[in-house]
């Protein structure tokens, strides 16, 4: 099977990045509302907008010996004139070059990312020849000169944590200059060049020659954090920044010596003993000590950004024609490798190989992951027919089940034992258990973990294996995805690399690893394609992997002898041979007609925004037919006697909403069929997904829009493109150009509806994603305002968030962004997501008080309620003291110079549902008009997504996406939260038919009785053994608070050195 039925090329539009500079600052944007219209596949070579910056958001800067100053502005090197002027572009946007440091002779050294690792590199005065000084699978981070330019300091997590490290420029000698188990980074050299200051977790340290550490500035408090140390020429002063909430100051000998600026968080470079150069409110800037006196360097600089502008991907709201199955979840091969187990369309299936599918289920609940018995008679699943997902095992011979687990969390992911006695399985935080069968005796084997994959049993049923993350350092987040093997009876647990050593599993969802039934080999993917190695009796490894044949892989499962791997390849199952790697397709008969409502209905409404008028319309009909809007006209009594009649008039109705950033797979296992109720339930009638488990997404997609479970329309989309280093478990880690061409291929063969790049992706490969999502007609994001835009990319999905620098160019610490963030968005007609992680402006009471709260499952539900009990009264900060009002009114300045805010969550990361109404509150709290606030999750949503001629606003000939709530949300935004009902599609769901599976108190369903169970053992209800945390105390990521901290889903654009 070939990679990719139709290679996407790459047509490297945009290697013209900087050119011409005038002086026109940030003027001349475009009105705010604008909005780019597709007009062709890919932006023509004279297709460029020109964006004139004279600020720089968290730019730096090192000055050169004629003094000139290099300065790192949005992700490329300039060189600004001794006394300012135009800037000299030295660097492409794809060398990603940053911390640029000038050596005594002119030369610039520093850390580029072009490899997709940060290394450090040294070029000429005018950026031409560059050299890489230090290579591997490792970051090195914030290059120094030395004084007499023989030796470069830098950090890098090559020993397992931050330390400090030299190179010799002339022979590329690395010395380790110190080993602390912390986090050691930013060094800064004594003028005798023996020593070096530097940041040691939370405080400031320095190191002689000799290896002697001494402390310099003890670490202040939990509060606060210093930077970017660096001592004066005659070595007698210390300067360094001290950040603490919305303030930087610069400190010098201890005292601050800053007021009001906002400094950020670099290094000030010692012009002479007295005079500093650093980085502060968008300028270069220069302090005299000795007089008390400030002067800015002036500057500007011009980027030519390619257009957004590409042929948008059609979606057909009317079809009902028959769609073939795509969305194949969790399939697994049957011991004698006659049957497949899997869900699809919201229902567990079996099938004959080759043979007609047989449902197992027809319900609204949720299954998930099935197994097999090793003999093959009994299947085990998850299904949340009792309320939350528990475990069931099936008798295939029989057709009886039993519900064999009742815990009060998600019990999900089972394995059984190879005697077939116990289950392994996981719950929501990321633990793993074992059930014992015959006595229902439930042990927690392992204590919670970040996003771990499913367990697997070895063939002695003495260890358990399964995919976890494992670090770098403590001070950024990502890793690699390795195989983690724990012993059943101690609970040791050891981390395995699947393959080289910094091989990364593709997914820790259903990527394995999986152990054959002999327990000599493993399976599990990597850089999207099928590998096995040969393992010992507890899972070592015992020779290298091998790749089976080169197909796009996902989702392993062995035949009961060994021979024989079924796995899905870009939603097609195949069967392949073990030592051959010939395979063979597996045809999945199995299709689906989109659920498009039929039908005439007439809403009354009481009140009516159609999401373009700034007034409501009061008093009106709306007329439904099948799915779209047939009339809106003044009411008429009598119009209901044809179909059905809604009376909304004691309610308003406005467009449906869209949440423009959300993972909805990413606990899509755990909520089941409460997850889509909760969206409708608060108005919510369109998610886009920007990253999910690419089979999850696409099974949720057929089985919404074939009628089949209830929720939203959604915009589906697989794993995020990331790069050689990962975090969450639904993120690709990539290598190659190879490689990514395979994830586009699997984009391109199930469908997707947009692309994200993630953190790790350099700009080289981001520019091919971006322009094969253009050729499919979807929209690409990420979190890099740079180099995204320089590339092509529409928008991000945060003003900032996690950023592999450890910093963000779109927002300072400070929680401010500068005329060069503005100007791009504005100019460069780019979007923004405000997902802003807020619940500050949801009432306490209002929450404690709201039915909804039934829906969610109760740990979420717990959370909810503790997170909102002290908000008696809304924030109210007149002066934008906070970060949160300086990012809101961040983005009121981008939306006024024509960049393009959209509404959106990152939920579950945030809270499905309440989330939204809770960023939109914010917006408003802070500034915005309701009228501009909810404009981000209709008409500019439905522009993002490039189905505004549908949706989005409510007029004659468009899809019937309204929500009917009490109130008037022009007025009040807190009334959109005030939901009634919610029609998707001409579909109507009242608040009553949503809430109705969930009233039995505190969200317990009322229909888990009409199962057809057998009547069997009791399922267990309680965990009889709880795991000691101390037996993964040697790796630190394993602790209960840092794993707190993780599920806590920190999504800050700055690093953690004091993790």
């Amino acid at each position: 099977m070939a990679v990719c039925s139709r290679r996407i090329v790459s047509r490297r539009v945009g290697t013209r990045v900087f050119t011409g500079l005038t002086a026109v600052g940030v003027v001349g944007v475009l009105a705010a509302g604008a909005v780019v219209v597709p007009r062709s596949v890919a932006a023509a070579e004279s297709e460029w907008v020109s964006v004139t910056v004279t600020e720089g958001t968290n730019l730096t800067a090192s000055a050169a010996p004629d003094g000139s100053v290099v300065v790192d502005l949005q992700g490329v090197l300039f060189r600004v004139p001794a006394g300012g002027g135009e800037a000299e572009r030295l660097t492409s946007v794809e060398d990603e070059a940053a911390m640029p440091d000038v050596g005594p002779d002119g030369r610039i050294a520093y850390q580029g990312y072009a490899d997709g690792r940060f290394h450090i590199w040294i070029a000429e005065p005018d950026g031409s020849e560059p050299v890489q000084l230090t290579r591997g699978g490792f970051d090195d981070r914030e290059p120094r000169w030395s004084f007499d330019g023989t030796t470069i300091a830098f950090s890098s997590d090559r020993g397992g944590s931050y330390d400090i490290w030299t190179v010799d420029v002339a022979t590329g000698e690395l010395i380790r200059r110190t080993d602390d188990p912390g986090q050691e980074h930013t060094p800064a050299w004594h003028p005798d060049g023996r020593s070096l200051v530097y940041v040691a977790d939370e405080g400031i340290a320095a190191v002689a020659a000799d290896g002697t550490t001494r402390t310099l500035v003890p670490s202040p408090g939990d509060e606060v954090a210093l930077h970017a140390p660096s001592w004066s020429p005659d070595g007698g002063r210390l300067a360094y920044v001290r950040h603490e909430d919305t303030r930087a100051d610069l400190v010098v000998d201890g005292r601050v010596v800053t007021e009001g600026e906002d400094v950020f968080l670099f290094a000030a470079e010692w012009l002479d003993d007295h005079r500093l150069l650093y980085t502060a409110d968008g300028a270069l800037r220069i302090r005299d000590l000795a007089e008390g006196t400030t002067r800015d360097v002036p500057f500007e600089a011009t980027f030519e950004l390619p257009r957004v502008d590409y042929r948008r991907k059609e979606h057909d709201f009317d079809d009902r024609s028959r769609h073939r199955v795509r969305g194949i979840l969790t399939p697994v091969l049957s011991p004698d490798a006659r049957q497949v187990a899997f869900v699809a369309l919201n229902d567990l299936w079996l099938m004959p190989l080759d043979g007609t599918p047989r449902r197992l289920t027809h319900d609204r609940f949720a299954e998930s992951n099935p197994v097999f018995s090793p003999d093959g008679r009994y299947l085990a699943y998850a299904a949340d027919r009792a309320g939350t997902p528990d475990l069931y095992v099936r008798d295939l011979r029989t057709g009886r089940e039993r519900r064999v687990t009742a815990l009060d969390g998600a019990e999900v992911s089972p394995a059984f034992s190879p005697d077939g006695r116990k289950l392994a399985f996981q719950d929501q935080d990321g633990a793993t258990y074992v059930l014992d069968l015959r006595t229902g005796r439930v042990r927690q084997l392992v204590p919670p973990l970040f996003g771990p994959g499913r367990p697997s049993w070895s063939a002695d049923g003495k260890t358990l294996a399964f995919a976890a993350v494992k670090p770098y350092s403590a001070r950024f987040r990502e890793g690699t995805s390795q195989i983690l093997t724990v012993d059943v009876v101690t609970g040791k647990q050891t981390y395995h690399a699947p393959g080289g050593e910094h091989a990364s599993i593709s997914t820790r969802g259903d990527d394995g690893p999986v152990w054959s039934p002999d327990g000599r080999q493993v399976a599990f993917v990597v850089d999207s394609t099928l590998r096995i190695m040969p393992v010992a009796a507890d899972g070592t490894p015992r020779g290298p992997a091998r790749e089976l044949n080169g197909e796009v892989a996902d989702a392993p499962s062995w035949s009961g002898d060994g021979r024989r791997l079924l796995y899905l390849s870009n939603g097609t199952l195949r069967l392949a041979d073990v030592t051959t790697g010939k395979a063979r397709d597996v045809d999945v008969p199995l299709s689906y007609r989109p659920d498009v409502a039929r039908g005439r209905t007439v809403i009354h409404a009481g009140a009516f925004w159609d999401g373009e008028s700034r007034r409501l319309r009061h008093d009106v009909d709306i007329v439904v037919r099948d799915n779209r809007i047939e009339s809106v006209t003044p009411h008429r009594a009598g119009t209901h006697h044809r179909g059905r009649f809604v009376d909304a008039s004691e309610f308003t109705v406005m467009p449906g909403l869209v949440d423009s950033h959300v993972h909805q797979e990413y606990e899509s296992r755990f909520y089941g069929d409460r997850q889509g109720r909760i969206s409708l339930a608060y108005g919510i009638t369109s998610t886009l997904s920007v990253g999910d488990q690419v089979y999850r997404a696409m099974e949720d997609r057929e089985s919404l829009d074939s009628g089949a479970r209830v929720g939203p329309r959604f915009y589906a989309t697989g794993e995020p493109i990331d790069g050689s280093r990962v975090y969450y478990n639904f993120m690709r880690p990539t290598t190659g150009d190879e490689q990514v061409e395979r994830e586009l291929s699997r984009a391109e063969a199930l469908d997707y509806d947009m692309i994200k790049t993630y953190v790790r992706l350099p700009a080289d490969r981001m520019r091919t994603v971006i322009e094969a999502a253009h050729e499919l007609g979807v929209l690409s994001a990420s979190h890099y305002l740079s180099p995204g835009a320089h590339l092509g990319q529409d928008g991000t999905t945060h003003l900032a968030a996690t950023q592999r620098l450890g910093y963000a160019r779109t927002l300072t610490a400070t929680a401010t962004s500068y005329g060069d963030v503005v100007a791009l968005y504005g100019q460069g007609g780019r979007s923004v997501t405000a997902t802003l992680f807020t619940t500050e402006f949801l009432g306490a009471e209002e929450i404690s008080a709201d039915p909804r709260l039934a829906l969610y499952p109760s740990w979420t539900r717990e959370k909810l309620l503790a997170d909102t009990r002290d908000n008696t009264t809304a924030p109210a900060d007149p002066d934008c003291d906070s970060a949160d009002c300086r990012e809101v009114r961040a983005l009121r300045a981008v939306a006024e110079a024509g960049g393009r805010v959209v509404a959106g969550t990152d939920a579950p990361l945030a809270y499905v549902g309440a989330g939204l109404h809770a960023n939109l509150r914010e917006l408003v709290g802070y500034g915005w008009s309701p009228y501009d606030a909810l404009r981000t999750a209709t008409v500019n949503a439905a522009e993002n997504l490039g189905v505004a001629e549908d949706v989005g606003t409510l007029e004659p000939g468009k899809v019937a996406d309204l929500v009917l709530v009490r109130g008037n949300p022009l007025r009040d935004i807190d009334a959109a939260m005030n939901v009634e009902a919610t029609m998707v599609g001409g579909h109507l769901y009242t608040l009553a038919e949503l809430l109705g599976p969930y009233t039995g108190g505190h969200g317990a369903t009322t229909a888990a009785a009409a199962t057809g169970e057998e009547a069997a053992p009791a399922p267990a209800t309680v965990v009889s053994e709880w795991a000691d945390p101390k037996v993964g105390a040697r790796y630190w990521w394993h602790a209960p608070e840092v794993v707190a901290a993780d599920h806590a889903h920190s999504c800050s654009a700055y690093d953690r050195p004091g993790r």
